[in-house]
């Protein structure tokens, strides 16, 4: 007998293990792997995201040095074409200065030139004249006085001719040194306004490249915008698609920690089963009495009046053993815990199966202290008496139930009167 309960435990058992489906179902692998590779994208996505804004900020800082140098050689400019608007005025002045100074020089040359004529056709006529024009002067004279004063006259005249000619050579040579002055003061005009126009044509090459130079980088900016632009929905794409991998995954783990939840349950309710198996033909008996403290009984099995209606009667399906509430109440013998928890009117509630188609149920008590699945020994502590559910008062409702029918506790309490 002893050998076929055994192969029946022994059956059981293999058939759990041959039955057990594996703790993680197929498709979290699947996710998981997916949860990871999308991950891994993401990351690459990141990394891209912040290359894109360094590679944008490389480009606006560019942008902003290259505006600071066109803003330095614009300031250049504006300073090199108000020279040479100055020299300009410089040199229009001076190209008048130089007209009217040749103008000078021109009429200065026509007087000394006239001058000259002069000088010399008088001095050719008083040549050419001789002794004689000194003789008419002396004949003509009404006296010696007359004679020196006209001889004087003819000379003075002759000193006056020279002073003249002399003063308007002078004036030509001032007129020819200013007008030399002044053409080198033009010529250096001139000189300093071709440096200025060669100036103003390098920084104009200079500011069209500077522009060329600016339009490019305006337009790698708005690639570099577009590509920043582009990874950031790409990565903001790839952040939806994970959370929602990872939604299913973690539904999937919790799928699983039901299953494995539920497995447990049915393996503890196996074991339980294969237990109860071995036991089946095995109750002898006998029951303890459940409180060990107390052995009055206040209410016994059988018809009774209702006690929240005394003009009626009930059937009492256990018997009733006051004690005050926190009692230790003990199992009345040993088995497996299949009920723990409230039941109607009997509150809180435990059901112990002892096997042979026994079991004991214990009501009505503050606190609970097994769990269903437990394995108790006899006289163990499982509750503490209470008045929970339909109650009158502090007391422990005890049945003893055979093939889920109540029997009269008296059959194995024979102390008991009743």
């Amino acid at each position: 007998m002893r050998n076929k309960r055994f192969i029946t435990i022994f059956l059981i058992l293999i058939t759990l293990i041959a039955f057990t489906p594996t703790v993680e179902i197929a498709g979290s692998a699947a996710l998981r792997s997916r949860v990871a590779e999308i991950e891994q994208r993401r990351n690459q996505q990141q990394a891209q995201v912040r290359d894109s804004r360094n590679v944008l900020s490389g480009i606006e800082s560019g942008i902003d040095e290259l505006l600071a140098v066109m803003e330095y050689y614009e300031i250049r400019m504006e300073n090199a074409l108000e020279a040479k608007e100055v020299v300009e005025l410089d040199l229009l002045h001076s190209e008048i200065q130089l007209i009217y100074a040749e103008l000078e020089l021109d009429q200065a040359r026509e007087d000394r030139d006239l001058q000259d004529q002069l000088f010399r056709a008088r001095f050719r006529a008083m040549h050419e004249q001789g002794p004689v024009g000194y003789l008419e002067v002396l004949f003509h004279s009404a006296s010696f006085m007359d004679m020196l004063i006209g001889f004087e006259h003819v000379r003075s005249i002759a000193q006056r001719d020279r002073e003249i000619l002399t003063n308007r050579i002078a004036a030509e040579e001032r007129f020819e040194n200013a007008l030399a002055d002044l053409t080198t003061i033009h010529r250096s005009l001139e000189t300093l306004h071709a440096q200025l126009e060669e100036q103003i044509d390098l920084l104009e090459e200079i500011a069209d490249e500077q522009y060329a130079t600016l339009t490019v980088m305006h337009e790698n900016e708005r690639y570099a915008r577009y590509f920043l632009m582009l990874h950031e929905a790409e990565l903001l794409a790839t952040g939806a698609e994970l959370g929602e991998a990872q939604g299913e995954l973690n539904r999937a783990l919790a799928e699983e920690a039901r299953q494995r939840a539920l497995e447990q349950q049915r393996q503890r309710e196996a074991a339980a089963a294969a237990r109860t198996a071995d036991r089946n033909n095995n109750f002898t008996g006998p029951f303890r009495w459940p409180v060990p403290t107390h052995s009055f009984v206040s209410s016994y099995f059988g018809n009774r009046p209702n006690p929240f209606n005394r003009s009626q009667t009930q059937h009492h399906s256990g018997i009733d053993i006051p004690a005050p509430t926190g009692t230790r109440i003990n199992a009345a013998y040993g088995g497996t815990v299949v009920f723990v928890g409230r039941s109607g009117g009997y509150g809180n509630t435990v059901i112990i199966d002892h096997g042979g188609g026994y079991r004991t149920l214990y009501a009505h008590n503050s606190r609970n202290r097994v769990s269903v699945g437990d394995q108790v020994t006899t006289g163990q502590h499982i509750a503490d008496v209470g008045s929970t559910g339909n109650s009158t008062g502090p007391h422990l409702h005890f049945e003893i139930r055979r093939n889920g029918t109540p029997v009269n506790p008296r059959t194995y309490f024979p102390s008991l009167t009743r």
